[in-house]
């Protein structure tokens, strides 16, 4: 009674063993409980009957993990983008960086403080910009028509905005790729509003006019 419990028993375990090979795949261990199970003289039906219940479970299996896997790819996703968002805010960074490119006429130099006189809207103009270049999620580019001729080549848009006189009508100024504002400098006021800067951001003193007319090494132009 006993050796027939622990046949039994030793049956059992390969016909299990036969099942869980089918499920994970496992191609050795499936062959060897086979050859295990049939040592053990079960039957061909039984053996039969095992791997079908493997892949019984496999199926369900599969279907449990492509429903389990969909959901964890949108809740992963949504989980990091939650935390890449709460980041950038608590780092003062924005997700997306915003471009402002100018396309200045033929100037000497783009302080303002060139020559005999000040232009004392472009200088604000510049030092708005230097405060700008200063600010994480903000990139600005600037191109002056004398100095820097093949950016205006470059964009279409620019060139097309050139023929017949429009060259008048320079500055340029885009946000992002959309053409912004034309034929004039903005206000501080503006250009913060346009790139969407808090208003309550602190004040910063304009250029001097005793500043270098071109950059900061002095010299002139």
């Amino acid at each position: 009674m006993n050796e027939q419990t622990q046949i039994m028993t030793e049956t059992v375990k390969e016909l299990v063993a036969i099942g869980a090979s089918v499920g994970a795949h496992c191609q050795p261990c499936l062959e060897h409980h086979i050859r295990a199970a049939v040592e053990l003289g079960v039957s061909d039906e039984d053996i039969r009957a095992a791997v079908a219940v493997g892949h019984t479970v496999e199926k369900g299996a599969m279907a449990a993990m492509k429903k389990f896997s969909t959901q964890a790819v949108e809740e992963v996703l949504s989980a990091t983008k939650a935390d890449n968002q709460l980041s950038g805010s608590a780092t003062g960074k924005e997700a997306k960086e915003t471009v402002l490119t100018i396309y200045d006429p033929a100037l000497c130099c783009s302080s303002g403080v060139c020559g005999p006189s000040v232009d004392p809207v472009l200088a604000q103009f510049a030092a708005t910009l230097k405060h700008l270049v200063t600010r994480p999620g903000i990139r600005v580019e600037r191109y002056n028509l004398g100095q820097q001729p093949q950016a205006f080549v470059e964009n279409a848009r620019v060139t097309s905005m050139l023929g017949n006189g429009g060259e008048k009508e320079l500055p340029f100024i885009f946000v992002d790729d959309q053409l912004w504002l034309k034929g004039r400098y903005p206000s501080k006021a503006e250009l913060f509003d346009a790139l969407k800067i808090p208003s309550d951001q602190a004040p910063f003193p304009g250029q001097s006019a005793n500043a270098p007319c071109c950059g900061d090494g002095g010299g002139g132009c």
